[in-house]
């Protein structure tokens, strides 16, 4: 018998044991709280038609659903979202009721991912829907019931965020931002890259007051004063609307003391084209994933027949049960008992950008002494003082080591963090380790790059290629990813042209080469994981406040 058929495929897996009663004993919780909030329980089809799920009537891409065809020919997908299908029920069993809906589900999930990030492609969710009720107190409810099946399940450290996908779509409309515009500000802002929101907002031409609160939307969080800032820059009508109903949502929670879990991040809008309101997401210490999301979609219900109000949300069981058996395994436990303070690790990308980084860390008074040692064959690196660790690692890898939350602090270079793509938080340009990503080659190849031609292109960046002649020149080309001397490629006539960083140009002359276009200016980077951000957001926010007062205050001398 061959070993390979003993294998599950990549991104499911067998549950069974001690940690299939875990996982049970959890949804078993959740599921009481479920019911006694006053919720139902409902079970949809493993599969659906495509279209239940396609374009906006869902939040997972088409690129990354399981589709099928059946014997008539129908296009058929594991369902990779839960949410539409009880939409589909209600429009087609409740179709008039006016009276509050309120059910529930507990179900398997599936969306095809990339291969090697370590993620799943089958996770189970417990969901409850809320229809028919478009109040304060139904957005709050629902919040109440995150907080409740959380804390069910065990978590004592979490963070729910509340947002609002009607404070951005306010100031947007009010800017008079174009859909493309709409999209560039709001990928910036995700990802909560000040810099660059900054200096977009700079290029247009709108008030004073609007590009402050374009810019605090990157990086504005925490707890109610926060609205009141944003208060104080507006006098939209609309946007002061959605600010107060989140003021109002915060004060029925406080009444049930569940304001301490909660905390306002306006820059959270990664569906903003799929929620009408409200926006959750749901966060814990020892992953780097969301552990719960939801919001109000009142255009939802309406593409199936029913003009309704809903809201909804999501437990994703398997990186909750995930935190929870490393929260147990770590010394989190002992952290919590003896309430001292829990480490902020950095990975740093080898080499000069790693010794560049930590001159400028010592200057805002982070040290590390034994990072100094050149003899040490130390992997990690601990200052318990000021409770920081820090390593060195491949520059290609430190994205992956922020996003998955091993590390919580990351300084690499651009070209990494677009060529590797990586859902973090790229907070800051620290203003070293400049350089520039080209497209270079003869003297004899600018023509056929002006012209449109078909070529080949060398690069170490296939990322960045594909984007800079798919999207930015709309030039098909084809694309050889090579892991040595680039320059190589087009002398012995393996490509055209090559994408690579060109920091002094020498090497090209050398060879004969010239820089024919640029595709961008890159600097070292800060980036941040995302659940980081959120649960140590205070030291965090410390350390990048005092990098930019840094930078600002060596460029007022330059």
């Amino acid at each position: 018998m061959r070993d390979s058929i003993l294998h599950t495929p990549d991104g499911v897996r067998d549950i069974y044991g001690s940690e299939y009663a875990k996982k049970a004993y959890v949804e078993e919780n959740m599921k009481e709280q479920m019911r006694h909030h006053g919720f139902c329980q409902i079970a949809t089809p493993t599969f659906e038609y495509f279209d239940i799920f396609n374009k906006e009537r869902g939040t997972v891409p088409s690129k990354d659903m399981y589709k099928f065809i059946d014997r008539d020919g129908e296009t058929l997908v594991l369902r990779p979202d839960i949410t539409p299908q009880i939409a589909r029920c209600i429009a087609k069993y409740n179709r008039f009721d006016e009276e509050a809906i309120k059910l529930f589900y507990h179900g398997n999930t599936f969306v095809n991912n990339s291969e090697y990030q370590g993620k799943l492609k089958e996770v189970t969710q417990i969901g409850a829907e809320l229809v028919n009720d478009g109040s304060e107190e139904a957005d709050a409810s629902m919040a109440e019931l995150m907080i409740a099946c959380l804390k069910s399940a065990g978590l004592k450290k979490f963070r729910v965020d509340i947002g609002s996908a009607d404070f951005f779509r306010a100031i947007t409309d009010e800017a008079g931002f174009s859909e493309s515009e709409i999209e560039e500000i709001k990928a910036l802002i995700v990802s909560k890259n000040y810099f660059a929101v900054t200096q977009l907002v700079e290029e247009k031409d709108i008030p004073e007051s609007l590009k402050q609160i374009f810019a605090g939307l990157s990086e504005q969080y925490g707890g109610v004063e926060t609205l009141r800032k944003m208060k104080a820059l507006t006098e939209n009508i609309k946007a002061l609307k959605s600010l107060e109903r989140l003021e109002k949502i915060y004060s029925i929670l406080e009444k049930g003391n569940n304001e301490i879990y909660v905390s306002f991040d306006l820059g959270m809008l990664n569906q903003y084209n799929y929620y009408t309101g409200v926006i959750f997401q749901a966060y814990t210490y020892k992953t780097g994933d969301v552990i719960a999301a939801g919001g109000r979609y009142d255009n939802l219900l309406s593409q199936f027949g029913k003009d309704a109000p809903a809201i909804g949300i999501a437990v994703y069981v398997d990186p909750l049960v995930t935190a929870l058996t490393r929260q147990e395994t770590s010394s989190f436990e002992n952290e919590e008992k003896s309430n001292e303070t829990g480490y902020i690790t950095f990975a740093l990308a080898k080499g000069r950008l790693a010794t560049k980084t930590l001159e400028i860390l010592e200057k805002i008074g982070i040290t590390c002494e034994e990072m100094k040692d050149e003899k040490t064959r130390k992997l990690i690196f601990v200052n318990e003082e000021q409770k920081l660790k820090f390593f060195l690692a491949k520059a290609t890898d430190v994205p992956t080591y922020v996003e998955y939350g091993a590390a919580d602090i990351g300084v690499v270079g651009k070209d990494t963090i677009l060529e590797e793509d990586r859902d973090i938080y790229e907070v800051m340009d620290l203003g070293i380790g400049k350089c520039r990503m080209c497209v270079a080659g003869p003297e004899s190849a600018r023509e056929v790059l002006n012209n449109g031609q078909l070529i080949r292109v060398a690069t170490k960046y296939p990322n960045i290629a594909k984007e800079y002649f798919h999207n930015k020149k709309n030039q098909t080309v084809d694309i050889i990813k090579l892991n040595g001397s680039i320059e190589l490629a087009p002398i012995v006539g393996l490509s055209e042209v090559i994408v690579d960083i060109v920091e002094t140009g020498t090497t090209l002359k050398e060879n004969g080469l010239k820089i024919l276009e640029e595709v961008c200016t890159l600097y070292a980077r800060v980036v941040v994981n995302s659940v980081s951000m959120k649960m140590e957001h205070e030291r965090i926010a410390k350390i990048i406040k005092a990098l930019r007062e840094l930078k600002k205050n060596e460029e007022k001398v330059d």
